[in-house]
């Protein structure tokens, strides 16, 4: 597998939530930004203290993609609102390798006088400090310039101490200029970009990511659990190292990442889709494959990319045929058509095992599907199913823990 960079992980992020509302391009760099220098000028922490925070900085308002209140986050004068805070800070919690920094995001609408009325969750400093890089950059996007009177001003909001940092900070660094020039996403990415990431913290961002589609589908992030545990069982008993296991499950977590972009309306149809309809879910494949190109992780986006493809070249995004297609990506193809088979919807019930290796037979015979891996499928049907339902109950239950502490931690902090 491609080494990859938290550089490339931030851009898989941003691209894919970009491609649903482009109103929130460029904030959470520019907070993360802010709190940089701020954190610079503090002098209190490491080096990967602060890659950390000005990692989790970055994505401070994925939440927001689950909530109504996205519509009004980058309103100067919001009102507080709580919501994408606590959903954010939980999937951050659940499904990153940044676990124990979810309440700097849990906490960055709150203010000063808040804390005294929830201190028994223990909201750190850091989340005081978010919220106000938060309210920087948001006041820098709407009037141009930030001047140190209008923060002193909002002392209910923020502590003294902390628009003093600000102050010292932005005249050590002039880093709102710095935003207005756009000079400072290179030197952001300078500090944060050329770090490695293991094989665990890339699946980690993967599921945090595909996960946070269920705003949208929640039987999308149903498949892609199933889709990946099917993957890396059928992928293992193919014999694959655990190198390329690792690869296989965070392309099959990546692999419906352009559904974001497909309307809710035809993810979400309790009916079959019209032809116009089905024209417009067969454009999640090339979203998902130009979220995932120019990051240096071909090999990635492929295996992720490919699985509507078929062997005779009738597949799409690009009609490729069996000698384009990888082991991998038809593992991941198998993968998404047995999950598709034996997964229920309100107008289709789950298949019986009978049905569902017939189809996949009819398939190999169609020369649409690989005819090793059908029997290798066919022949660990049980053993598959059971490992991969067992797996994907794991995460399902895991998912469900986060939305059940969603409603929870929401009534609490409220």
């Amino acid at each position: 597998m491609q080494k990859i960079t938290l550089r490339n992980v931030i851009d898989i992020i941003q691209r894919t939530l970009n491609s649903i509302d482009d109103r929130f391009v460029n904030h959470g760099e520019q907070v993360a930004y802010i709190m940089l220098c701020i954190l610079k000028e503090h002098g209190g922490y490491s080096k990967e203290e602060i890659l950390r925070i000005c990692t989790v900085s970055i994505f401070h308002d994925i939440g927001a993609y689950k909530t109504a209140e996205r519509d009004t986050l980058l309103e100067l004068d919001y009102s507080t609102s709580n919501a994408h805070s606590v959903y954010g800070s939980l999937f951050i919690k659940y499904f990153s390798p940044l676990g124990d920094l979810s309440k700097v995001i849990l906490g960055h609408h709150l203010f000063v006088k808040d804390l005294a009325n929830i201190s028994v969750i223990g909201i750190p400093n850091e989340a005081l400090l978010l919220g106000l890089c938060d309210y920087v950059s948001i006041i820098n996007l709407t009037l141009g310039s930030v001047k140190e009177s209008y923060l002193l001003s909002r002392k209910d909001r923020y502590s003294p101490e902390h628009i003093s940092l600000f102050i010292r900070a932005n005249r050590k660094y002039n880093f709102t200029q710095k935003l207005n020039s756009g000079s400072y996403i290179d030197e952001l990415y300078d500090f944060l970009g050329n770090r490695l990431v293991t094989r665990d913290e890339i699946l980690s961002y993967a599921r945090m990511l595909t996960y946070s589609i269920d705003f949208r589908s929640e039987h999308t992030v149903r498949h892609t659990i199933l889709v990946e545990a099917i993957s890396f069982q059928l992928a293992k008993l193919y014999g694959f190292d655990d190198e390329k296991l690792t690869e296989i499950k965070i392309s099959a977590a990546l692999h419906d990442i352009g559904k974001m972009s497909i309307p809710i309306e035809i993810l979400e149809k309790p009916d079959k889709l019209t032809f116009d309809e089905f024209e417009i879910m067969k454009q999640h494949c090339i979203i998902g494959y130009n979220i995932l190109s120019d990051l240096n992780i071909d090999d990635i986006r492929d295996i992720a990319s490919f699985h509507h493809e078929k062997l005779d070249g009738s597949g799409y995004p690009f009609g490729l045929k069996s000698e384009d297609l990888s082991t991998e990506a038809r593992i991941v193809a198998i993968s998404d058509i047995l999950s598709a088979l034996i997964g229920s919807r309100s107008y289709k019930e789950s298949f019986p095992k009978d049905k569902t290796i017939a189809i996949l037979n009819d398939m190999v015979h169609d020369n649409k599907i690989d005819a090793n891996l059908v029997e290798l499928t066919i022949t660990n049907y049980d053993f598959i199913i059971s490992e991969a339902t067992i797996e994907s109950s794991a995460l399902m239950n895991t998912y469900n823990n986060l939305m059940n502490n969603y409603l929870e931690l929401l009534e609490y902090i409220s």
